[in-house]
């Protein structure tokens, strides 16, 4: 079953020609990065005696990256492989255990299938840096032996995950706030690992004690570095014990999740209530509590509540502000780990990605979200209530915004004033990517349901709306935090547009009207450069100020005017 499951997966992605190339150019690319460096430093270890030893720094940081496997392919579970695909005949067909072991097997063969070319690599190049053929044995054992105990450790906590939500009242209700939490807990404290430089950080030394990083000590068998015997055969023990209990509790979990009738979270209510209370009190409220919409009645809270509620139900939706979010959080911690950058960025980018993040979240795709009521809606809410309650949604986040931003820019050695202004510009980039998002919805609608995960019928926005809202709002709010992070650098990027321009026109110019306009933008780059920094700062950032919010104000309008007129086909 598990073999069948993995060639189903091979299928899908070798008909899915966009998938299939992402895909190949997230292991190609590494690969030829590593190959390079091989291809560098590999023969100046042949025939060296190196002097090291498998520390608790080299187990400790094995086992983080165990933990971070698990903890992906847990989220993978619980979205995506909580139950096996045509749950219906294959849970009639075979047994629970054979199901539970069957998507254990394809799962750890999809990972392994990707972390191919990568082992191939080290196993190749740890035996001729050594001259150890034995590393051709223990690369492959190992990486298998890892690849295995997370899969199925995975599949543990992602059945338990899902088997919370299917039993468990409280649970079922605030999936989506616990499930981030969950998340923003785990990756604080990865982070903390990743960054010596924080004022409170954490040693991968520390995670040595975890016996899966042991494997460390198994992988470097046959070569010249130290390693422990007792260390080897732990790890080996706890990957058995892992894969025999792991699977064990899987099972039984999983047949629970499967079998057993989830609870109704409607039935949960107080019977108690008297009639008078259940009537004042209106569904959606109770629907998307403990959030709520304050200050805001009529036609324009009712849109504002759904936008909450769908958000909530099927959070899968909101899948596309991950690529940014976690791009460009990889991008500011992987320029700390090397030295690049300093706790100086966390304001500036923080004000960036989360003003984008919570801007885009609800209007993104107005028409498709109303789905087969949208007919309904056109004709029984006003234009002017309709974007309203698109945009009020992102609104209700500006207050977290502003502490989590005020509190990064702080962390990062900004003054105070600094801090505040940074929190403002993510506010400001909130209030603008709230009000652009309904017209690029309204422009680039996704009608057509696709399946994600477990869901099916979810309809994120398009891919096309997602890069315009991206390089409409990242690209100013970048300029507008460098203004108060770094306005020199953004003084000396500005200039370019005439330096570059005139470069080139100088270089291609023979006399004549090329090289008079070539000039004058050497001229124009040269004044912009010399401006006074306060003067840039306060002009440039009132231009942009300005520019957003008359940019927002056509966007409202444009967006009233596109629902008052839209018609159905």
């Amino acid at each position: 079953m598990g073999w069948f499951d993995y060639q189903r997966s091979v299928r899908a992605i070798r008909d899915d020609t966009g998938r299939l190339i992402l895909m190949a150019g997230g292991v190609v690319l590494p690969t030829l990065l590593l190959t390079g460096l091989a291809v560098l430093f590999v023969p100046e270890l042949r025939g060296t005696d190196p002097e090291v030893s498998i520390n608790r720094v080299g187990r400790g940081t094995l086992a983080m990256l165990w933990i971070f496997g698990v903890f992906m392919l847990a989220q993978r579970t619980t979205t995506a492989h909580s139950k096996p695909v045509a749950d219906a005949f294959v849970l009639t067909s075979v047994s629970p255990r054979t199901a539970v072991v069957g998507g254990i097997v394809a799962e750890s063969l999809r990972v392994l299938t990707y972390a191919f070319p990568v082992g191939l690599l080290l196993a190749i190049a740890g035996a001729y840096a050594f001259s150890s053929p034995l590393t051709l044995l223990t690369v492959p054992l190992v990486g298998s032996l890892y690849v295995a105990s997370a899969v199925t450790a995975g599949r543990l906590l992602g059945y338990c995950a899902a088997w919370l939500v299917a039993k468990v009242a409280f649970v079922a209700r605030h999936k989506g706030v616990l499930g981030g939490t969950v998340m923003m807990l785990f990756f604080g404290i990865y982070f903390l690992f990743q960054v010596p430089q924080l004022p409170i950080s954490l040693s991968q030394a520390t995670l040595g004690v975890i016996p899966t990083g042991w494997l460390a000590d198994l992988l470097v068998v046959g070569t010249p570095i130290d390693w422990s015997s007792t260390h080897a055969f732990g790890g080996v023990a706890t990957v058995g014990v892992v894969l025999v209990g792991g699977g064990w509790l899987a099972e039984h979990i999983a047949t629970s999740f499967w079998f057993d009738e989830p609870i109704d979270v409607s039935d949960t209510d107080n019977p108690s209530v008297s009639t008078r209370t259940e009537g004042d009190q209106r569904a959606l409220e109770r629907a998307i509590s403990p959030l709520g919409v304050p200050f805001i009645t009529g036609p324009t809270r009712h849109v504002a509540e759904w936008s909450l509620l769908r958000a909530r139900r099927e959070p899968q939706r909101l899948n596309f502000l991950l690529i940014p979010v976690f791009g460009g959080g990889s991008a500011v911690v992987n320029m700390m780990l090397q030295g690049y950058g300093s706790l100086a960025i966390l304001g500036p980018t923080t004000a960036v990605l989360l003003g984008w993040a919570a801007g885009a979240a609800f209007g993104l795709n107005p028409f498709g979200d109303e789905g087969a009521v949208l007919p309904t809606t056109l004709t029984a809410v006003s234009g002017r209530a309709f974007v309203r309650g698109l945009i009020v949604p992102s609104l209700l986040f500006t207050p977290a915004i502003t502490v989590v931003t005020l509190g990064m820019a702080l962390v990062g050695g900004y003054g105070l004033l600094a801090a505040i202004a940074l929190a403002l510009i993510g506010c400001f980039l909130t209030v603008v990517g709230a009000t652009l998002a309904p017209i690029i919805g309204m422009w680039l609608p996704r009608y057509s349901a696709i399946r994600i995960g477990n869901s099916d019928g979810v309809r994120p926005p398009r891919l096309l709306a997602g890069v315009l809202h991206v390089v409409s709002l990242l690209l100013p709010g970048a300029a507008l935090v460098g203004l108060v992070a770094a306005p020199e650098l953004v003084r000396l990027a500005l200039s370019g547009i005439g330096y570059v321009p005139g470069l080139i026109l100088g270089l291609v110019a023979n006399g004549g009207v090329l090289t008079t306009l070539a000039l004058s933008l050497n001229d124009a780059g040269a004044t912009i450069r010399g401006l006074p920094l306060t003067a840039f700062q306060g002009g440039f950032g009132m231009l942009l100020a300005f520019g957003g919010l008359l940019v927002a104000w056509r966007a409202y309008h444009r967006a009233i005017r596109r629902f008052e007129t839209h018609e159905l086909y």
